[in-house]
C-alpha cells in the first residue's frame, strides 16, 4: 500500500535522546495540583473545598451547563486549597491536595468488560464521567455537550500515530501485548457511538510490522481504512492529516470538528477502551522523556496534577539544559517546574543549553546537526543527530532561498507574507493566506538567516485580529460548518 504524503513538511530522522520501550510507574507524589481546565473544553466549576476528603478517580468539578468533560482528583488524599495559578499564561483554577500515598482508585459505576452489551447512551456517558471526552483538540462528541458537534454528525473518526515530530512516543509500548487487542476495541467501542463514520487509521509506514498485526485484527470492520503515512512534520496536525487522507479542504482557523470530523491519538483510544470496561478515569499518562539532557530515555506513567519537578528530578544530566513540553517546534519551555502536568502531557524533550560559538559553523560537515539545504548532510547514516539551542549566528537579511515555500504544509509564502508585515500590518495580508499558518514553526527552522518567520506570522495574526479583521469572511462561503456557534463560545472562553 502506497504510504500518503502531503507537500512540503520535513523529515525529521536519527535524533539523539529517542525514547526507549521501557515504562516506569513513578508512583504517587505527595501532593496533587489538579487544573480545572484540561483538554477541550470549558474550564469547569469546583465541586470541592479546603479540608474536603477525595479518592482518586472521583469528580472534583464538573458543568453540565457549558461544553466541557469532569475533572478527576487524581489521588487520594486531603484538599489543601482551592486556588487560581498562572499555568502556561492562562489564569486557571487548581485544586491541590496532599495525598496519603496509597494508589487504589474509585472506578465508575457501570463499566463492563462486556461492553458490546452497553448502549450507545450508556458507552457516552462513561466516557463523559471518565473525562476522556476532553482529550485532543475537539474531544470526543456525546450527547452530554463534550463536543460542538454531536455523535451522528462525525462523517469520519481519524485515529493517528503518524510518528512525524522530532521525538514521539512508543507505538510499541503503546500497543504491546494485550494493549494492541484493548486498542481495536477501542476503536470499536467509539464507532459504536459515531456510528455513521468511516474510520480511517493513520500509522507511520515505518512501522509494518504494527500495521499487517492491526490489519489482521480489523479484516473484518465495515468502514475502516488503514492509511500508512510518510512520518514527515507536521503530518499529525489536523490541518494536515484530513486533507491528506479524506482529500478534504480544511476550514484554517476553525475545528476539525467543524466539518464532522474527529481526530484522535492511540492513547485517547487507550482511555476510551479503559474507562468502558475497567472503569478507569482519566487521572493518568503515559510520558517520555526525550532529548540528551535524560539520562535515560524513558517512558513514565505519571498521574495528572503531578509537579514537573517530581517527574524530572534526578533524571536529567548536571549540565545546564531547557525543558520543552510534547514538541521540540511548538512545545512550550518549562520555566516552572512546580507546575503540573494535566491530560494533554504525552512527552517532556530536554536539549542542552548551549551558548557556544562555533567558527565558520556553516562550513562544518555537520555529521550530526540537520541541514536542511542538503548541502553538509551527514555522511554517516547511522550518526546521530544532536538537538540543542544554539542559534549559530543572527538575523540577517532574506536572500529569497525559497526553503521556507517549499517546506510550508499549507502553501503560503511566509517570506512574502513576512515582507509585507515589514511594510505594515492591514488586511492586504489575508489575501496572501497569513490566517492559513497553522504554526508549525518549519519556515523559522529550515531559515538560513535566522529569520522568525513563524513569530513574525503569528504576532501579525494576532494584531489583524485586534483591529477587528474577520477572517471568517474568507473561510465562511466556502464550507458549511457544523456547531459554529458552540465552537465560537467554546473558543471565546479560552
Amino acid at each position: 500500500m502506497k504510504a500518503k504524503t502531503f507537500p512540503g513538511g520535513f523529515w525529521f530522522r536519527k535524533y539523539r535522546g529517542q525514547p526507549v520501550d521501557t515504562l516506569i510507574n513513578i508512583g504517587v507524589p505527595s501532593q496533587v495540583i489538579i487544573p480545572l481546565s484540561q483538554g477541550f473544553g470549558s474550564s469547569c466549576e469546583p465541586l470541592v473545598k479546603k479540608g474536603d476528603m477525595v479518592k482518586a478517580g472521583q469528580i472534583i468539578a464538573r458543568d453540565d451547563a457549558s461544553i466541557s468533560s469532569p475533572i478527576h482528583s487524581s489521588a487520594n488524599g486531603n484538599v489543601r486549597a482551592v486556588v487560581k495559578m498562572n499555568y502556561f499564561k492562562r489564569e486557571v483554577g487548581m485544586v491541590v491536595i496532599d495525598t496519603d500515598g496509597t494508589d487504589s482508585i474509585e472506578r465508575l459505576d457501570g463499566h463492563s468488560p462486556a461492553w458490546e452489551k452497553l448502549s450507545a447512551e450508556q458507552l457516552e456517558e462513561l466516557l463523559y464521567l471518565s473525562g476522556v471526552t476532553a482529550l485532543d483538540r475537539e474531544g470526543i462528541p456525546t450527547r452530554f455537550r463534550s463536543s460542538i458537534i454531536m455523535p451522528e454528525e462525525v462523517e469520519d473518526l481519524i485515529i493517528h500515530g503518524a510518528c512525524s515530530e522530532t521525538y514521539n512516543i512508543s507505538l510499541e509500548l503503546l500497543l504491546k501485548g494485550k494493549n494492541l487487542f484493548d486498542f481495536v476495541n477501542g476503536i470499536k467501542i467509539l464507532k459504536k457511538i459515531m456510528s455513521k463514520a468511516h474510520v480511517h487509521l493513520a500509522l507511520s509506514k515505518e512501522k509494518t510490522d504494527l500495521i499487517e498485526k492491526i490489519q489482521k485484527l480489523v479484516s473484518h470492520m465495515e468502514n475502516f481504512t488503514i492509511h500508512p503515512v510518510v512520518p514527515k512534520y507536521p503530518q499529525g496536525y489536523d490541518e494536515v492529516l484530513i486533507p491528506t487522507l479524506l482529500a478534504k479542504k480544511f476550514p484554517y482557523g476553525y475545528s476539525a470538528a467543524n466539518i464532522g470530523v474527529v481526530v484522535l491519538n492511540i492513547q485517547a483510544v487507550l482511555h476510551a477502551f479503559e474507562a468502558v470496561t475497567e472503569g478507569i478515569p482519566v487521572i493518568e499518562r503515559t510520558m517520555a522523556l526525550c532529548g540528551p539532557s535524560f539520562r535515560e530515555n524513558i517512558h513514565v506513567k505519571v498521574r495528572i496534577g503531578t509537579p514537573l519537578e517530581y517527574i524530572v528530578k534526578g533524571r536529567v544530566t548536571d549540565e545546564p539544559s531547557r525543558l520543552v513540553i510534547n514538541s521540540l517546534l511548538t512545545g512550550i519551555e518549562l520555566n516552572d517546574l512546580f507546575l503540573p502536568i494535566d491530560k494533554a502531557f504525552s512527552q517532556i524533550i530536554g536539549m542542552p543549553e548551549d551558548a557556544h560559538r562555533e567558527f565558520l559553523t556553516f562550513v562544518r560537515p555537520g555529521m550530526r546537526r540537520d541541514s536542511y539545504s542538503r548541502s553538509f548532510a551527514s555522511f554517516f547514516l547511522n550518526a546521530k543527530k544532536l538537538c540543542g539551542t544554539n542559534l549559530q549566528g543572527e538575523e540577517r537579511p532574506c536572500f529569497q532561498c525559497g526553503y521556507c515555500v517549499e517546506v510550508c504544509p499549507v502553501k503560503i509564502l511566509p517570506t512574502l507574507i513576512n515582507r509585507h508585515i515589514r511594510l505594515g500590518i492591514d488586511e492586504n495580508l489575508m489575501k496572501h493566506g497569513i490566517f492559513n499558518c497553522i504554526d508549525c514553526n518549519l519556515c523559522s527552522y529550515v531559515c538560513p538567516s535566522k529569520i522568525p518567520l513563524a513569530k513574525n506570522l503569528k504576532e501579525a495574526k494576532s494584531k489583524l485580529v485586534d483591529s477587528g479583521c474577520d477572517h471568517s469572511l474568507c473561510i465562511l462561503p466556502r464550507f458549511n460548518l457544523k456547531g459554529l456557534e458552540e465552537y465560537n463560545g467554546v473558543k471565546s472562553i479560552r
